[in-house]
């Protein structure tokens, strides 16, 4: 028994001591520094690698837990339920038609729809047979249809999109109430694909944007440093990259989620990671230009 105590004892402590290398790692890396990135010069490259992935999982794991927050099962259903009970509102007697690519309406006004979700109202769907709208004096709605296109726009994110020529047919009441059923009774099979891609797919593709980030980056700071630095190994901008991206890669995980369409959203990121990866570099290199070659 004793023997079994001081085994778990003497794991705790390897435990104990391996969490608060890491830890001192991360802070010292945190912010690039002279003080800590010329050690890197004498630090293998397999060290860094596993010191990255370890990071980039364990941010990956708070994006997940961020999404899982915005959208826990229960707000997701609780926005099915808005928005079904929002379109079940579409009036009686309101037929729209999409022919040849073209919108047509029995109506001489414009639809509007809003979803009131905890009595917030969110201008869901406006339908018009003008081709755009004039935003100057109207809120954009999350979709709108036009004559000959529709109209998506989320937090100043804005794309059109022409009809499918192929589409055929009138959008009436019945068609909306067939929807409805449609959407609750394939709901449970819908959650299990929107989790998987919400939990796996985004934060893996999260862990591979910002490593080829961070390679493209590495290999840029190499190219542009190698006139002023003749010593400078690639392999080096590349551990600069993987200890001195952790600001970056934080920032971009808060911007994926506020502006989750926003296409700027991968610019600001790869920015970020080449100048902390510049600068990163530099401080590798600024403590002794001697130390010219890492292991």
């Amino acid at each position: 028994m004793k023997l079994h105590f001081f085994s778990v004892y003497s794991i705790i402590i390897r435990s104990m001591k391996k969490v608060k290398a890491i830890l001192t790692i991360f802070f010292h890396s945190f912010v690039p520094q002279e003080i800590y990135f010329p050690k890197l010069l004498h630090t293998r490259l397999q060290f860094s690698f596993k010191y990255y992935l370890l990071i980039v999982s364990f941010l990956a794991c708070i994006f997940s837990g961020i999404l899982l927050y915005h959208f826990s099962p229960g707000k997701v259903s609780d926005y099915k339920n808005a928005i079904l009970d929002t379109i079940s509102t579409f009036p009686i007697d309101s037929e729209i038609k999409i022919s040849k690519g073209t919108l047509t309406s029995n109506q001489n006004k414009p639809l509007f729809l809003w979803v009131y979700y905890k009595n917030s109202p969110f201008f869901a769907f406006m339908v018009d047979t003008k081709s755009m709208l004039d935003t100057t004096y109207i809120r954009l709605p999350f979709i709108f249809f036009g004559s000959n296109q529709m109209q998506f726009s989320y937090k100043g994110y804005s794309s059109t999109r022409l009809y499918d020529s192929s589409l055929d047919g009138p959008i009436s009441k019945d068609t909306i109430l067939s929807i409805i059923s449609y959407v609750n009774n394939g709901f449970s099979t819908f959650l299990i694909g929107f989790y998987f891609i919400l939990l796996i797919i985004i934060p893996f593709v999260f862990i591979v944007t910002s490593t080829l980030f961070i390679l493209l980056s590495s290999g840029m700071v190499y190219i542009l440093l190698r006139t002023f630095i003749p010593h400078i190994h690639f392999k080096k901008c590349l551990q600069a990259g993987a200890h001195g991206t952790h600001i970056p890669l934080i920032i971009s995980i808060l911007l994926y989620s506020l502006f989750p369409i926003v296409a700027n959203t991968l610019i600001v990121t790869f920015s970020l990671i080449f100048i902390f990866t510049l600068v990163a570099t530099y401080e590798m290199y600024s403590g002794s230009f001697a130390h010219s070659r890492g292991r």
